[in-house]
């Protein structure tokens, strides 16, 4: 099979894979989630061996849909011993459904058996087709354990929901923050890939998805959290188009910023909302909206961003905001606290965690030149990804 054809294919996994799998799940139940997913893998690897260059589905989508849904059926016979009459009186029809990817994701969150953690583990990977891998690179949690959640988590489901229709569930507070979660990590996980094969480090798709989703989110249920995740995606997405240029990776103060998509920029503002009580996507959003509207990135623009991180460290005490506020004491000329912030931080992250030792390295350029290129060494070895390999090399002062 081509290449072409190859990048089609699992383009197409990682926009239909949700699709499907909610579409299934609303006809057939949640008791069928393994032979569910068993049957749109069975589509998938089925569409390898019939789909040809310049030969391909009109609608890709419902091509693997008819498959998949064919081939649950087979799987019900088979395990139930139910006639031809009996599945064909059920199912209809091989129409599609309607997206119900918001209200599959509305319906496992609000389990009230399984914990936040895992149920955004289990939503990333059969909402979004994301791997475990890459599960493991947002969550921080290593792959055993999130093969364990995940298993542990159908069998959960299937008793907690085996009579329960997708669209019944109105969801309430706690629901819809786990939903905001989930969209987050979804953003991140596409905006900054890790995947070799994601030439940009960007998958745009994925973080299309997520505002998509989060637009549909804040029309159910009109929350201002769900607004200001809205306004935090539209910021991100708006430096797109000045993220890469001719193949190489801009850094953020030095990107060409007649490039940035005005209209979606000013889209963040519209949707921003000061809420009562300050949450993580109002304050995160605020930060690169100062970061974007300003041109002059000195001491007295870095002691704004710090004083925001602390606030934002007062409402989510990431490790990765405690980095980001790391780096930007460095740069505000707080080498001192920038250090000992470090010192606290490799106890929360691992070892070869990327930004760490990046922002590690850069901080210690000045003062210790050679354990600086001893850790970029390191990264280079540990790291699969041209664009950035590139980068390192061309301004992270290696000495090759």
């Amino acid at each position: 099979m081509s290449n072409q054809s190859h990048q089609i294919i699992e383009s197409s996994y990682r926009a239909y894979y949700g699709k499907l799998f909610s579409a299934l799940l609303n006809q057939f139940g949640v008791s069928y989630v393994n032979e569910i997913e068993d049957a749109i893998q069975n589509s998938f690897l089925k569409s390898l061996k019939s789909w040809k260059p310049n030969h391909f589905p009109d609608n890709r989508e419902n091509w693997l849909y008819i498959v998949a849904k064919n081939d649950l059926v087979n799987q019900i016979k088979r395990s139930t011993k139910s006639s031809s009459a009996t599945i064909n009186s059920e199912i209809a029809d091989n129409a599609k459904t309607d997206d119900l990817r918001l209200q599959t994701i509305l319906l496992f969150s609000s389990s009230k058996k399984i914990s936040t953690q895992t149920k955004v583990i289990f939503i990333l990977k059969n909402i979004f087709g994301l791997n475990v891998r890459e599960i493991a690179e947002s969550t921080l949690l290593n792959q055993d354990a999130i093969y364990k959640s995940i298993k542990r988590a159908k069998k959960t489901l299937q008793t907690e929901f085996v009579d329960t229709q997708i669209d019944s569930i109105n969801a309430g507070h706690n629901e819809i923050i786990i939903v905001e979660e989930i969209l987050y990590a979804v953003f991140n996980i596409g905006f900054d890939s890790f995947n070799e094969k994601v030439k940009s480090m960007v998958n745009e798709d994925l973080c299309l998805e997520a505002l998509s989703l989060a637009k549909l989110l804040s029309e159910k249920y009109t929350s201002d959290s769900t607004k200001n995740l809205m306004a935090l995606f539209c910021f991100h997405i708006a430096r797109l188009p000045a993220k890469i240029d001719n193949g190489k990776l801009i850094p953020f103060i030095k990107q060409d910023k007649s490039k940035w998509n005005l209209e979606l920029f000013n889209l963040g503002f519209h949707f921003l909302r000061k809420p009562d009580k300050l949450d993580k996507f109002y304050l995160e959003a605020l930060i690169i909206s100062k970061y974007m509207g300003t041109n002059t990135y000195d001491t007295a623009h870095w002691e704004e961003i710090i004083k925001l991180y602390e606030l934002l460290i007062k409402c989510y005490n990431s490790p990765i905001v405690k980095l980001n506020l790391c780096y930007a004491l460095h740069k505000a000329h707080r080498t001192s606290e920038a250090l000992a912030l470090l010192e606290d931080l490799k106890y929360e992250l691992p070892d070869n965690h990327i930004y760490l030792s990046l922002v590690k390295a850069d901080i210690l350029k000045e003062t210790n030149t050679e354990e600086a290129e001893q850790i970029l060494h390191s990264v280079l070895n540990n790291m699969n990804q041209s664009i950035r390999k590139e980068y390192i090399l061309e301004n992270g002062f290696i000495k090759l």
